[in-house]
C-alpha cells in the first residue's frame, strides 16, 4: 500500500505525542547545556564543535518529526535565529566572538545536515516516476 493513499497518522498518536516530547527535550537540553556551568554539562564527544553539530542535529530532526507540516525552511531558519540568540547568550557571557561565531557555525552545520535530506527528498517526489 503506498503512504499517499494511506489515512493521516492522527496528531494524538503515541508516535507524534513522543515527537513533541523529543523536541521539547532537545531544545531544553540545549538551552540548559549553554546557560550551565561548564563543569556541569558532560562531555559527550571528544571534540566541542562536534558536540555542538549533533546537538543541533538531533534537534532539527526532532524538530522536524514534531511539526510535519511546518515548512523546513521555516523550521531551519528557526533553528539558525535559536542557535544566534544562544551564540548571542555566550558573546553577553563573556566569551571571545570567534568563539561563538564557531560555535554558530557547528550548530549551522547540524541544522543543514538534518534537514538536507529531507529537502533532498520532496525535490525528487515533484518528478514522475519512469
Amino acid at each position: 500500500m503506498d503512504w499517499e493513499t494511506q489515512s493521516p497518522y492522527p496528531d494524538t498518536g503515541i508516535l507524534a505525542v513522543g515527537a513533541r516530547l523529543a523536541f521539547g527535550a532537545t531544545v531544553l537540553a540545549i538551552v540548559l547545556a549553554v546557560i550551565a556551568p561548564g563543569w556541569l554539562v558532560p562531555k559527550m564527544l571528544r571534540s566541542h564543535y562536534l558536540e555542538h553539530f549533533a546537538a543541533f542535529y538531533v534537534a532539527a530532526l526532532a524538530g522536524a518529526a514534531a511539526m510535519p507540516r511546518m515548512q523546513i525552511r521555516r523550521l531551519g531558519v528557526g533553528y539558525l535565529l535559536f542557535a544566534l540568540a544562544l551564540a548571542g547568550l555566550q558573546l553577553l557571557h563573556g566569551a571571545p566572538f570567534n568563539l561563538a561565531l564557531n560555535n554558530w557555525v557547528a550548530d549551522t552545520g547540524g541544522v543543514t545536515a538534518a534537514l538536507a535530506p529531507i529537502v533532498v527528498q520532496r525535490f525528487r517526489a515533484r518528478f514522475a516516476p519512469r
